[in-house]
């Protein structure tokens, strides 16, 4: 009885999800993204989808800023989510050339990178328009895409076509999938750029670190891979300007060296959490508050 619930619901979630998809091209980019900001206000009101645990996350991360603050960058937060869900169908129509300009960035640092023909992992998150960042660099560069699966599998397999039609290497297996390490390996080893976004929660696999004044379990895997492969890591975060572009926030990450890898995995992330942590506090509405990121609690 659960699984045919399931199942149903997963389809009038992919139906949905198709119709409303068939309405924002219909409306065009400009008038769905005018409509979008309005059923944004609607929806933060009125259907409170993780309304909660959006403000609790950002009161906890901003503890000197007044429950009017928290409230407003909760809403900006629900305005950047659609702007993104609706850029992401619309940028597959755009010409390659339009979709590069939309993104700003120090090519220069990747070109260096990428000189030293051991691959590179590029460590992101969930922030500005992640998916038109990615998309972007895929234009230029050849990207191996670790994203996690969608719980529902038809809304995954939608998502997965389209990742892939835009040039996408996607690589989407189990945790435990013992094949995983080699795959990704063979992506650095053929000097191709490896994005991961690494700021969800990852359970008590992951290492807890300080983040936005709480530890939060991060994942040990981007820099497990790139000093295992020996690949250079930069990290990389977005931000959204005005005109609808993205400015990319580039920094190479120092690999450590000190002969434990647990130890250097710890340097890796602790630098990466602080970056991120930077660029939050300077456009707190543009990071990704839905997510769970303390869920798991230290033992």
């Amino acid at each position: 009885m659960f699984e045919e619930r399931t199942s149903l619901q997963n389809h009038l979630e992919y139906i949905g999800l198709k119709i409303l998809i068939c309405i924002v091209f219909l409306l065009g980019r400009r008038i769905a993204q005018f409509f979008g900001k309005a059923l944004t206000i609607i929806v933060f009101y009125f259907i409170p989808f993780r309304k909660r645990l959006v403000l609790t996350n950002i009161a906890l991360s901003f503890p000197e800023k007044s429950k009017k603050e928290v409230k407003k960058i909760a809403r900006n937060t629900y305005k950047t989510f659609v702007r993104v869900f609706i850029d992401m169908f619309f940028i597959s129509k755009m010409p390659n050339e339009e979709i590069e300009k939309m993104l700003v960035y120090d090519k220069d640092i990747i070109n260096k990178a990428l000189s030293k023909n051991k691959g590179l992992v590029l460590l992101s998150a969930h922030f500005g328009n992640w998916e038109l960042s990615a998309l972007a660099f895929a234009k230029r560069y050849p990207v191996a895409l670790i994203v996690a699966k969608q719980s529902n599998d038809f809304v995954d397999t939608m998502i997965e076509s389209f990742r892939n039609k835009e040039g996408f290497n996607v690589l989407n297996f189990p945790r435990d999938d013992k094949m995983s390490f080699r795959k990704i390996v063979k992506v650095l080893r053929k000097n191709q750029v490896l994005a991961i976004l690494g700021d969800q929660d990852a359970g008590h696999k992951g290492i807890f670190l300080p983040f936005m004044g709480r530890l939060a379990s991060t994942p040990k895997g981007p820099a497990f891979f790139a000093l295992r492969a020996g690949s250079p890591i930069i990290t990389a975060f977005g931000v959204c300007q005005k005109d609808g572009s993205m400015k990319m926030n580039l920094e190479e990450l120092q690999m450590p060296n000190s002969g434990n890898e647990e130890k250097d995995i710890e340097i890796i992330n602790t630098i990466y959490n602080k970056r991120l942590e930077e660029v939050i506090k300077e456009n707190p509405d543009q990071w990704f508050w839905f997510h769970r990121r303390w869920n798991t609690r230290p033992n």
